[in-house]
């Protein structure tokens, strides 16, 4: 992940306590229809793009650090590009992606826009004949070799860790890893984000992920080991504060599975809301895979294995500057 304006961003987030991301969401509509996926429809027109201009005013007033632009699919929206360039204003832009849209004028766009990360979301080497698995690797390797050619904002793949994608697994992070793009993983979960999966299989698979140093944090390993193996390790979620999702509604939300039980729009929000729902105990965090909000809320609950791993991501490259 590329960080604009390094120092500033470290004496906003440990002086001033600033949200580290925001998610949100600037349409529901997707082109494909994954088996495991909650946050899509064929129907819903895009967020307009004054509402969502006022939704980023919003955050920016709460000085985030990254907005994430996230779907459905965000390639859809036919205002993506002056978004981009609204949020990058005061804060980075990242984008998630399925990835089957992109084109290279499409990059060029993209690039001119400002955007500053891209994730692209690739599950398997091949589709499920069920449809459960949509976003395959032998769909996107050329879309892989032009973000490779073209992209000026930084890259990486995520993949999910399922019964559906553990036998090609290895194959497709080694693939992916050739284009010289990091690869993260997560763990798939129910509509209430808790694990799905767990068993030796899956834990051997997540050893041998993390022994490339280029993967993720320390922290990230050790928390998804524990799950792998049953267990329901403790921890303080800073849903609400140190990370806000923002729905369709533009009402922030805990997170993705989450939904309606904050409820307070954006527009709305303040830094004595940031304040409050820093102390709030959510109930969820008990078996919960949704790893980037796991991974925001260690800079408050391992502050210092935080830096430390960030330090180590900053030697791997998998953090720029």
């Amino acid at each position: 992940m590329r960080i604009k304006r390094p120092l500033k961003t470290i004496t906003d987030v440990l002086v001033f306590k600033t949200p580290l991301e925001a998610q949100l969401i600037i349409t529901r509509r997707c082109n494909l229809s994954c088996g495991y996926c909650t946050e899509y429809d064929h129907t819903s027109d895009p967020v307009p793009l004054a509402d969502l201009k006022d939704r980023i005013d919003a955050i920016h007033r709460l000085g985030v650090i990254n907005i994430s632009l996230l779907g459905g699919e965000p390639l859809m929206h036919p205002d993506l590009m002056e978004i981009i360039e609204y949020g990058s204003r005061h804060s980075q832009v990242s984008m998630t992606t399925n990835g089957f849209l992109l084109k290279k004028e499409l990059i060029d766009r993209l690039n001119t826009a400002g955007l500053s990360n891209l994730q692209i979301s690739i599950d398997a080497l091949e589709s499920d004949p069920t449809h459960y698995i949509q976003k395959s690797l032998n769909k996107l390797i050329s879309k892989l070799e032009l973000l490779k050619e073209s992209a000026t904002f930084d890259v990486h793949a995520n993949v999910v860790m399922c019964e559906a994608t553990k036998e090609t697994f290895t194959e497709t992070v080694n693939q992916i890893r050739a284009f010289g793009f990091y690869v993260s993983v997560g763990l798939i979960h129910n509509d209430q984000g808790q694990v799905q999966v767990q068993g030796d299989d899956y834990i051997n698979l997540w050893d041998q992920h993390f022994a490339n140093r280029a993967s993720h944090t320390s922290l990230d390993y050790d928390y998804g080991r524990q799950l792998l193996q049953g267990q329901q390790p403790e921890w303080i979620c800073r849903a609400g504060s140190r990370f806000l999702y923002i729905d369709e509604f533009g009402l922030t939300q805990y997170c993705s599975s989450q939904r309606n039980r904050l409820n307070k729009p954006i527009t709305d929000y303040t830094r004595a809301d940031l304040q409050a729902q820093f102390k709030e105990r959510k109930g969820c965090e008990s078996g919960c895979s949704i790893l980037c909000v796991y991974r925001d809320s260690m800079l408050d609950n391992q502050p210092l294995a935080m830096v430390k791993d960030a330090y180590q991501s900053w030697q791997s490259g998998s953090i720029s500057f």
